[in-house]
């Protein structure tokens, strides 16, 4: 069957709109690979009240720090425990930058999933 040349000029636009999304989607998948590919790296920096500064990436078991901010820089969130082993009051920095902790003492830490 012939398409007519009006109805052909009226759909093309709607063409061109309905590409429009799957365009920009698309752009999105390759400005932000680490949703693409699940890899997310960064860390959290503990700061003590006497100006201590420690870095970490991952867990840490055993740890003593009297800890009065932190700062998480990168992708990921990270819990903070009051005792050893992950246990004992807690604080969950689930975003980038800057947090208070009202914990007494950090003693362990742990990266968990946003």
């Amino acid at each position: 069957r012939l398409v007519s040349f009006e109805t052909y000029r009226m759909v093309h636009p709607y063409i061109f709109v309905c590409m429009l999304p799957i365009t920009s989607t698309f752009g999105e998948i390759i400005v932000a690979p680490d949703v693409v590919t699940g890899f997310c790296s960064g860390s959290i920096k503990l700061y003590s009240s006497s100006g201590e500064v420690k870095v970490f990436r991952k867990l840490q078991i055993s740890l003593n720090m009297k800890t009065s901010r932190a700062v998480v820089e990168g992708c990921g969130c990270y819990r903070v425990y009051e005792r050893e082993n992950y246990r004992g009051r807690s604080y969950e920095a689930n975003k980038r930058g800057e947090h208070k902790i009202i914990l007494r003492t950090v003693k362990s830490l742990l990266k968990v999933p946003c």
